[in-house]
């Protein structure tokens, strides 16, 4: 009978212990991974900032912001179309990162930069009170932009502050709260932001969820930087009665940010309906607001006085962007269609249009056999006076001007290198009379 060597004789007993105890360790691995038990939070954090570091440890090390730059899908830098007499007339402001910093420019349309806005966190914040830490400037974005005719700017530094700066680059006002995504103005001159906040409370209406908490919030502030309306997201939902919808893929918005829980929907737009625009929407009422809920493919229209949804719509939009109001009564949304697989499952990104009282959707524009129009995150897109569409393609660093019938008669693309691009926030079209400014001295 053959035996086994002495020493591992004597070491068989403690090497099967450690394969019971690794065999145990996966198993228990599995099963927290499965049914989302402690200390799943803790492990899928742990993961995901693994995978964070892969990606973006340049960044981290301050080396190079990564984290905003993508392989270049087309060629030539700055204005690359340019058909005039079809491109809507106008000066473009574009939101996006310059040289490795955050920035606003505002373009004419032969490509010209007529003004800049060169911004740091670190130097508008050089302490952030209402953040955990202070942040490097690569760690946000500007997200969210709105220009005023004498050359202020209004901006969000994405999920770290809303500012309003002048011409020069001077701070007018700054508001200390976790604004992201998406500013805009109401006929009053009201701005409305989303907002996240750290809740400690637990919610009456949601007793199982444990305070402290991440919430999203419909935020209206006034021309001069203060709040005047706060509206829980959660709230809305839950009075509504459409619990269901957060917990439809078995998951739902409630999940983790970071080491907390968080309703996590990812509330990316808030529009306003203007008392021209409601004449045309027969649901609808002038002040409804409208936000888009990117995690669960879903738009709602909120009556602000009541605060509760009258109307709703989940899909087909995948991961969408920017819905918008329009003139005729439909509502166009930017459809991602994120498909995690650069877009090519699904075929690209698209702009569609809802018509609310039928349901009925209408692709308005996607890609055609020339390129792949596609952008998995971010995405804006415009109605121009004369019909175009302006669209902000952000991962692709690309902002591109279409007419209805799909052909391409303005382009900007944000070179990073040769081979790379920076993002594109966000490109907005502004009539030729908000360039003035750019002539006058600081």
């Amino acid at each position: 009978m053959t035996r086994l060597p002495s020493t591992l004789s004597t070491h068989a007993p403690l090497l099967c212990f450690g394969i019971s105890l690794l065999l145990v360790a996966f198993a228990a691995g599995v099963a927290i991974a499965k049914l989302e038990v402690f200390p799943y939070g803790i492990m899928a954090g742990a993961w995901s900032a693994a995978l964070d570091w892969r990606e973006n440890w340049r960044a981290y090390i301050r080396q190079r912001p990564d984290q905003l730059i993508e392989p270049a899908r087309f060629d030539g830098d700055r204005v690359t179309a340019y058909v005039p007499g079809e491109a809507s007339a106008g000066v473009t402001l574009i939101t996006g990162l310059w040289s490795d910093e955050q920035g606003i420019n505002l373009v004419d349309l032969d490509g010209t930069h007529l003004h800049e806005w060169r911004v740091s966190f670190n130097e508008i914040w050089p302490a952030a009170p209402h953040l955990d830490e202070q942040p490097h400037d690569w760690d946000t974005h500007i997200h969210g932009t709105l220009l005023y005719p004498n050359g202020d700017v209004v901006f969000n530094f994405d999920y770290m502050g809303l500012v309003k700066m002048n011409k020069c680059g001077d701070v007018i006002w700054k508001l200390p709260e976790k604004t992201h995504h998406s500013i805009f103005e109401d006929g009053d001159g009201n701005l409305w932001v989303g907002v996240r906040r750290r809740v400690t409370q637990p919610r009456p209406n949601m007793p199982k969820l444990a305070a402290p908490f991440w919430e999203e919030f419909i935020v209206s502030v006034s021309p001069n930087g203060k709040t005047l309306q706060s509206i829980s997201l959660l709230d809305v939902i839950v009075e509504s009665k459409y619990n269901g919808i957060m917990f439809a893929d078995g998951q739902g918005g409630v999940g983790r940010w970071g080491e907390m829980q968080s309703v996590e929907m990812h509330m990316n737009d808030i529009e306003v309906l203007s008392a021209e625009q409601a004449e045309s929407f027969p649901l609808f009422q002038e002040g409804d607001i409208m936000v888009s809920l990117r995690n669960l493919n879903w738009i709602a229209i909120i009556d602000p006085d009541t605060e509760l949804i009258k109307w709703s719509k989940v899909g087909p939009f995948l991961r969408q962007h920017d819905p918008d109001y329009l003139d005729s009564g439909k509502i166009s949304v930017f459809d991602n269609r994120r498909d995690d697989a650069g877009g090519v499952v699904l075929g690209g990104s698209r702009i569609l249009e809802i018509d609310p009282i039928t349901q009925n959707v209408s692709t308005l524009y996607k890609s055609d056999g020339k390129d792949l129009f596609y952008t998995g995150a971010l995405g804006k897109h415009q109605h121009l006076p004369n019909g175009n569409i302006l669209i902000t393609e952000g991962q692709a660093g690309r902002a591109f001007e279409i007419t209805p019938e799909g052909e391409v008669v303005w382009s900007y693309i944000n070179r990073w290198d040769e081979d790379e691009v920076a993002w594109i926030e966000e490109a907005t079209r502004y009539p030729m009379h908000y360039a003035a400014f750019a002539e006058e001295k600081c």
